[in-house]
């Protein structure tokens, strides 16, 4: 099984301004752990629906950890329709916010059902970057259930935040990946792609200390002429493995109210992980 392969599923870009040929599928699945982490990848959302092609989105968590579970539903509801998702092309599954980790296996057989379900050729995940537990985590939830489910499909991951930036911002890098790995794809996006991903950031208010900082680094002229980034993920990825060097963003940041540390993780993963 080859992440990186390319199906029969997909259309051609060539963007010529960066050289680099992207790939749209008929077929994508979005997998999120919570509500707002689509604002990330919602002008590659938006592109898939405008161009007429099957998507589905699945969002594992209702957030809400600190509290507000029901104002998050309904701003994930708001957002889908913005998007233009009706209510059969998404499932919201409600495991614990904060508690991916513990609910790997759970998660990955639920999902895995969807794949076999959807059967899509393509699946876009959050990326595998120690940013937050819940992302990591869900990075191996698909990869788990994508082999449960038998599927021989591309699998790309996309940034959210992590701890790998420079000393001048307080080691955040948003939007962004940790340095190595595959290289990154950008897809340039369009008017109603950036309106879209703008107005899902308004929506998602309760998320506003995350939101404010994805708007000042995606302004409409650096979405249009670069866009959203993205990359395959590798055919075979530990993830008992930090996915960088140095302390990661939630042992740093967030972990007097997180309380999980990567050997958490590793442990978790060693537990759950049936494929190769």
């Amino acid at each position: 099984m080859n992440c990186c392969d390319i199906g029969s599923g997909y259309k051609k870009i060539w963007n010529t301004s960066s050289s680099v040929i992207q790939s749209i599928s008929d077929r994508a699945i979005f997998v999120f752990a919570h509500p707002d982490d689509d604002v990330f990848i919602s002008g590659m959302m938006k592109k898939h629906l405008v161009s007429g092609l099957g998507i589905r989105a699945v969002w594992l968590t209702s957030g809400g950890y600190l509290g507000g579970r029901r104002r998050r539903e309904q701003e994930l509801t708001l957002a889908t329709s913005e998007l233009g998702l009706s209510s059969k092309d998404y499932n919201l599954l409600r495991f614990p916010d904060l508690g991916l980790t513990a609910a790997m296996n759970e998660a990955a057989s639920e999902l895995s059902e969807i794949f076999r379900e959807f059967k899509p050729n393509t699946i876009f995940v959050t990326a595998f970057e120690g940013g937050h537990p819940d992302h990591d985590a869900a990075n191996f939830i698909v990869y788990e259930a994508r082999f449960r489910a038998r599927l021989d499909c591309g699998v790309f991951e996309f940034p959210l935040y992590n701890g790998a930036g420079s000393f001048l911002t307080w080691r955040w890098r948003i939007n962004s990946f940790p340095p190595g790995g595959p290289e990154t794809i950008f897809q340039p996006l369009e008017d109603i792609e950036i309106n879209c991903k703008y107005n899902a950031m308004k929506i998602y208010s309760s998320q506003w200390m995350y939101m404010v900082p994805a708007r000042l680094t995606r302004s409409k002229d650096v979405l249009k002429s670069r866009g959203e980034p993205y990359r395959p993920c590798p055919a075979i990825r530990d993830h008992s493995i930090p996915p960088h060097r140095g302390k990661l963003n939630y042992e740093r940041w967030f972990n007097s109210f997180m309380r999980i540390k990567f050997t958490d993780f590793a442990r978790a993963v060693g537990r759950v992980r049936t494929f190769c």
